[in-house]
């Protein structure tokens, strides 16, 4: 798990969103206490990936990262929530000002630890 998410995090180091000077300053999330959490695009400054601003992570069946937009639709952020039916996040990825998607890696990853909460 631990190797996981330092994966993940190199890979968000990695990501081709933009950096805006105005934004670096994330705002901390509390540590979870249960296998859903609120984030929002200032929790996660420019590495926010999302073209909505806020949404809930999830974590179902123990290993099915999903994020819950604000209009309640589900999205799957790993391959086993995909694999579970849940719907692509595609729709709602970002473009960073290379062209590419911005990294799903930091919200995938504080997703996954919301799984050692259930």
């Amino acid at each position: 798990m631990a190797g996981f998410l330092a994966a993940a995090f190199v890979l968000t180091a990695c990501g081709s969103g933009t950096r805006n000077p105005a934004s670096t300053s994330a705002v901390p999330l509390p540590p979870p206490t249960s296998s859903r959490q609120a984030v929002t695009q200032a929790n996660f400054g420019y590495l926010w990936p999302l073209t909505v601003d806020s949404g809930t992570l999830e974590c179902h069946s123990a290993d099915q990262v999903v994020f819950v937009a604000p209009d309640g639709k589900s999205y799957a952020l790993n391959d086993k929530a995909a694999a579970a039916g849940v719907p692509a996040i595609e729709p709602l990825r970002k473009e960073g000002s290379t062209g590419g998607k911005i990294s799903l890696g930091s919200l995938l990853s504080t997703g996954v630890g919301l799984c050692g909460k259930r």
